[in-house]
């Protein structure tokens, strides 16, 4: 599925600014430089985050 494995974390500051991570879940760089994004807080849900492409002009004018 990819090549790379990245952790994810949450963060949050307290009012005094000590900060606290905690891991939040994994993210894989996939071999066409996209990203899959699996979440404790959403087991069963996985993102992708993709280079946006310009929308062709044919398509635009549906």
């Amino acid at each position: 599925m990819s090549t790379k494995k990245h952790t994810i974390y949450v963060i949050n500051t307290t009012d005094s600014g000590k900060s606290y991570w905690n891991r939040a879940g994994v993210a894989f760089e996939n071999r066409d430089g996209s990203f899959t994004f699996k979440l404790d807080i959403l087991p069963q849900t996985k993102f992708q985050l993709r280079e946006e492409q310009p929308i062709a002009k044919e398509a635009a004018a549906e």
